[in-house]
């Protein structure tokens, strides 16, 4: 019979801002990958292909990217970000920001702001591309895949945030795998065991299902 707690797996991922300097066994990250590789896509066409940064190719990758962002470098990213948002999305992105705000003090949010500056000193760095000229339901696909990536790496243990910053500066990603140019650097997700702190702790609330949910017997 089935049971509410069989979901508590999915209850328990949640983003890691500051990961420990204790490397991840490459056969663990596969081990990921090939789990979330069962990710359903248009008629299996799966359009993702993944470079896995690890080792001193991830501290390279983190350094410059911490140089260029404490430098105000202008970053130019493959994919647009959103340039507006829906005013639904822009309360629940109000809430987080307020619930954040309430968390931390002054010196604790400062910190909490600036992981990104460093790429949250994640020891391994995944990259997602997908056809440059992809409809977005490609981009959807790629999307089930990295929910696939977060769920497997909690499973596993695994801390991970899937964010824009990862990819902000592609030449630093290009630089050390060889990505076709036919493919568009979509979305970076850090990978690590999550340090003890503050910084880990904040939870975010969701939306109650009525708040999105339309049933119609």
């Amino acid at each position: 019979m089935f049971s509410l707690n069989q979901l508590k797996p999915y209850y328990r991922r949640q983003s890691t801002r500051l990961f420990t300097d204790r490397p991840v066994a490459r056969k663990t990250i596969e081990a990921v990958l090939q789990a979330a590789n069962h990710a359903p896509s248009w008629e299996n066409s799966q359009p993702w292909r993944v470079y896995l940064a690890l080792g001193d190719t991830a501290k390279a990758i983190r350094m410059h990217h911490t140089k260029a962002t404490q430098a105000q470098q202008k970053s130019w990213t493959e994919v647009t970000p959103p340039l507006a948002w829906q005013k639904a999305a822009e309360v629940n992105i109000k809430h987080w920001q307020t619930t954040a705000a309430a968390f931390f003090d002054e010196a604790e949010s400062k910190a909490f702001h600036q992981m990104g500056q460093m790429l949250y000193r994640a020891p391994a760095l995944v990259y997602l591309t997908i056809p440059r000229e992809s409809s977005a339901y490609s981009a959807y696909d790629a999307g089930a895949f990295g929910y696939g990536i977060l769920l497997a790496a909690a499973e596993a243990g695994l801390g991970a945030i899937p964010a824009y910053e990862i990819i902000r500066y592609p030449e630093e990603v290009r630089a050390h795998f060889e990505i076709g140019d036919d493919e568009t650097l979509l979305m970076g997700i850090a990978l690590g065991y999550p340090a003890e702190s503050k910084i880990n702790e904040l939870k975010t609330d969701r939306r109650a299902l009525n708040d999105f949910l339309q049933v119609k017997e």
